[in-house]
């Protein structure tokens, strides 16, 4: 029966973002997988396939396989959408998708406090650091929008609110990383209810029970909740449509944590600003350095210090700053993101010598 699920790891290691080989990712595959769930999850498809089609190219029973993929749709490991009455299914990667869909539910119970302990361990063991650290980021930081400098042309993907705006379909869920931090008995106990989603896997998130449609007012107000509570805005190293919106802690998050508890650079990438303090105005008081989640910066002399190899232009030091000492400035050598999934996909890909 094991060898299943090392066929399984395989197969997950195929995705843009990869998946580690490890007996701890080999025992969480074997409590969320049922044994026809990964022999079956083997031979999906990275990209949504009609359920007939998908029956007659596996030589399935169409009835048995619709059985087996709505359940496992039920319990985050496979993507499935309606169109035009058909079905189409497609396995999720592990890293986004399977991962985070372990604990959106805010479940408690100790078969996922088992599985938050086996995803620490894998995380600690590798999968941090070859999931994080490609040369081209799977995530990126939204600039706090209150901070973006005057005169200044923005961008049209770097506005948080214009995504609010202009989405049709949006939900809210659990921090995933904050419950699993809760699980395990560390979580720093900021706002779990501040995950965003959009568009179409948003609502299969709402249709399958992991999250709750929200309004503009709602993803607004739970924005707002977030930067008070000095969260960084991160959403999909890419230009056009979106998937989230983390509103992520250095302490609990996966990408930040992997630049605070692994202390490697560029597991996110820095938005196109970063912060520079006038040491005039400045008087030492701290709150930026309580507010910034990344530890970029230091007091030298009384007088706050921003380390620029680590700022990661989140503005939340300039919107925390009582002494309005913080100056969000242009940041040198940025990086356009990626036009679209795709893309992005595409990027990760060649990297990792897939292509």
């Amino acid at each position: 029966m094991e060898s299943v699920y090392h066929d399984l790891m395989r197969r997950l290691d195929d995705f843009p973002a990869g998946a580690l080989p490890s007996p701890y990712l080999l025992e969480i595959l074997m409590m969320i997988f049922e044994e026809e769930e990964a022999r079956l999850a083997v031979d999906l498809p990275s990209a949504p396939e009609e359920l007939s089609a998908l029956a007659r190219r596996l030589e399935r029973d169409e009835e048995e396989l619709y059985r087996i993929l709505e359940r496992m749709a039920d319990k985050g490991l496979v993507y499935a959408k309606v169109k035009e009455g058909k079905r189409y299914y497609n396995l999720l990667p592990l890293l986004p998708g399977i991962f985070e869909m372990q604990f959106m539910k805010g479940e408690v119970t100790p078969e996922k406090r088992r599985v938050a302990e086996l995803f620490d361990r894998y995380y600690y063991e590798g999968w941090g650091k070859t999931s994080f650290t490609s040369n081209t980021a799977l995530a990126r930081v939204l600039l706090v929008e209150e901070e973006i400098p005057r005169g200044q042309e923005v961008l049209p993907y770097e506005k948080v609110s214009e995504y609010i705006k202009d989405s049709t379909y949006m939900a809210l869920t659990t921090c995933f990383c904050r419950h699993e931090a809760e699980l395990l008995g560390k979580s720093c106990g900021k706002p779990k209810d501040v995950c965003m989603c959009f568009g179409p896997f948003a609502e299969f998130l709402v249709q399958r029970g992991f999250a709750r449609r929200a309004s503009r007012e709602e993803m607004l107000e739970a924005l707002e909740r977030a930067e008070r509570a000095g969260l960084v805005h991160v959403t999909d190293n890419i230009q056009e449509k979106i998937n989230f919106i983390c509103n992520c802690c250095g302490c609990c998050c996966g990408f930040l944590g992997t630049m605070t508890r692994l202390n490697i650079s560029g597991a996110v990438a820095a938005s196109r600003y970063m912060a520079k303090v006038d040491v005039d105005l400045c008087n030492g008081c701290e709150s930026c350095l309580d507010v910034c989640q990344v530890k970029a910066i230091r007091l030298e002399d009384e007088r706050a210090v921003v380390d620029g190899t680590k700022c990661i232009g989140c503005g939340l030091c300039a919107s925390h700053c009582p002494g309005e000492a913080v100056e969000i400035v242009p940041r040198k050598g940025w990086k356009e993101p990626a036009r679209n999934i795709a893309e992005l996909g595409v990027a990760f890909l060649r990297e990792r010598g897939k292509l």
